[in-house]
């Protein structure tokens, strides 16, 4: 499997849009590593996850096409992973020879509800509509999706809807993505340990960096902590990569400091365009 880290930043990016503060400066100084857009992955060329207003620059930074994708994961529908309007462009003079007739969003029920709604109000081709299929899942379940075994884990992150992560399998590697999520729950890990085998690949969320306390984000004693549970139960080997990202620019500075914090740990900080093979 490959997992490909289109975007890396948290909420507003690092630095952020309209932010002047001293990390913001030294990451727009330092280019590289530390400048993070809005977070999003690809798996295998084929498997999206999220869709935030970042996906277009990611398609031309990294030479992608999202129209030959034909399964998108959604983990919430906050601006910064999902952005429904950018789907009025899948189709018609917008867009040709797409490689999938049909693209199959899958997450919480809010996610068709968000879409329905901006397009009531800025009315959408049917053409398009038809191209789009929502797939509302729950936490628990275990769906087939485009070769792969998916299964829906319920993230600790936005109680005002059912925010969700997601294991993906294909028969040989397995990922473990838990991007915008508090440190688990005893029910989820409890959930985990019946996977019986390590991951091959962990990536969690570290939004709240160095300094900060959220239980709806990570920082990063907590991935360090959540990491070392990890391997108590099995979930995280030898051979396992584990991937801190949705990077933000409040609790922490340009990359290197980053990659300092976790040295020796056994954690890899995410950046954009970063690839994995597990």
């Amino acid at each position: 499997m490959q997992l490909k880290i289109l975007g890396s930043g948290g909420g507003e990016g690092f630095p952020a849009l309209f932010c002047g503060c001293e990390h913001c400066n030294a990451a727009r100084k330092a280019g590289g590593k530390s400048l993070r857009s809005l977070s999003q992955s690809l798996i295998d060329g084929k498997l999206l996850i999220d869709l935030p207003a970042a996906s277009h620059s990611h398609c031309l930074k990294y030479g992608l096409n999202f129209g030959e994708i034909e399964n998108l994961l959604i983990t919430h529908t906050h601006a910064d992973h999902y952005v429904p309007n950018i789907l009025e462009t899948r189709g018609d003079d917008f867009a040709h020879n797409l490689k999938s007739e049909k693209l199959h969003i899958y997450g919480n029920a809010d996610e068709a509800r968000m879409f329905d709604g901006v397009f009531n109000v800025f009315p959408i081709s049917q053409n398009i509509r038809n191209g789009i299929v929502f797939h509302t899942v729950n936490p628990c379940e275990e769906l087939q999706i485009g070769g792969y075994t998916v299964t829906v884990l319920k993230a600790k992150h936005a109680y005002e809807q059912t925010a969700l992560n997601y294991i993906v399998e294909d028969g040989k590697s397995s990922l473990l993505y838990l991007i915008d999520s508090g440190y688990p729950t005893q029910e989820t890990l409890r959930f985990l340990a019946k996977k019986n085998k390590p991951f091959s690949c962990v990536v969690m969320d570290g939004t709240m960096g160095i300094t900060g306390q959220y239980e709806c984000h990570m920082n990063y004693a907590e991935n360090i902590a959540l990491n070392k549970k990890l391997q108590e139960l099995g979930l995280v080997g030898e051979k396992t990569r584990v991937v801190v990202s949705h990077i933000t620019h409040n609790y922490v500075g340009v990359h290197e400091e980053v990659e300092e914090y976790f040295r020796g740990s056994g954690i890899e900080p995410a950046y954009d365009g970063m690839e994995l093979e597990f």
